[in-house]
């Protein structure tokens, strides 16, 4: 395993590599996770693929020190690497939210995808508190960022709304871990912050429904209690062709190792039409 980084104008990404072969795959990780988690794919890789993992800002060891970050650097740290790879074309994998960030991808980076695969994709049409502050316009975000800072009094606002069951146990769980270090908040701020510049999921749904590409997969756990089982069935609605993969024995955590063995050994099957042709 080789670890190296991209130097864009305001940062470094780091990324995770496995194998060395000309088929190019993608990798992008959850929220609060890093470019490793994907380590678990190493052992079913083929011997003609590369598989390269990266850390998203503000996660892992990529160093950014901005508060924001675009879909625009994004794509340049993709140019990059392509033109390291000298490939024209690639494969990307997301996971949560990183399933969520290759739908807003789609517009401009669909037609150089071999595959896309979606891990338990986050983002996607619910109910209660997340559909709440989802649906906040831009400028209230940002306003609503700021109070971040705020840990303590916000911590003591979620146990009121707790205890008067305005509020859930995985939203509270949520706000202790991630309000707990000026690091965690600042990755909180910058993705939450991120993600409200990314396109409709419903116009990146509509976009991928028109696209001629059959190779579009997407892979969740039958007992995922982070998304609604609903949210999936929103997304196969949306987009036709997406072909579906229900695991009965996996929650959120699709890489946990009794999990893999229903879906990682087919993941890189016939997923190059250039050199398996049907």
């Amino acid at each position: 395993m080789q670890k190296n980084e991209l130097h864009l104008t305001h940062g470094t990404i780091s990324y995770h590599q496995y194998g060395n072969g000309p088929q190019l795959w993608l990798a992008l990780h959850g929220f609060a996770q890093d470019g490793s988690v994907f380590a678990a794919l190493a052992p079913y890789l083929p011997k003609d693929a590369c598989l390269i993992a990266l850390d998203l800002p503000w996660h892992g060891a990529s160093d950014w020190q901005q508060d924001s970050f675009s879909i625009t650097e994004l794509q340049e740290a993709i140019d990059l690497l392509l033109a390291e790879k000298q490939q024209a074309k690639y494969s990307l994998i997301g996971f949560s939210f990183g399933a969520r960030l290759a739908l807003a991808l789609a517009r401009e980076e669909a037609q150089h995808w071999d595959r896309l695969v979606l891990l338990a994709p986050d983002g996607l049409p619910r109910n209660g508190w997340y559909a709440f502050f989802n649906q906040l316009p831009l400028g209230i975000k940002k306003w609503v960022a700021r109070l971040l800072d705020q840990s303590r009094l916000l911590l003591r606002w979620a146990n009121t709304l707790y205890d008067w069951k305005l509020l859930d146990g995985f939203s509270l769980r949520f706000m202790r871990l991630h309000l707990q270090t000026d690091a965690s908040r600042k990755r909180l701020k910058g993705i939450w912050l991120f993600a409200a510049t990314f396109p409709s999921i419903q116009s990146s749904c509509s976009f991928l429904a028109k696209t001629p590409a059959q190779n579009l997969l997407l892979i969740t756990g039958e007992r995922d209690a982070v998304i609604p089982p609903s949210s999936f069935v929103y997304l196969t609605q949306q987009i036709t062709q997406l072909q579906w993969t229900s695991i009965a024995e996996a929650g959120h955590d699709l890489f946990h190792a009794s999990v893999l063995p229903h879906w990682a050994p087919n993941l890189f099957k016939n997923s190059h039409p250039d050199t398996h042709p049907e």
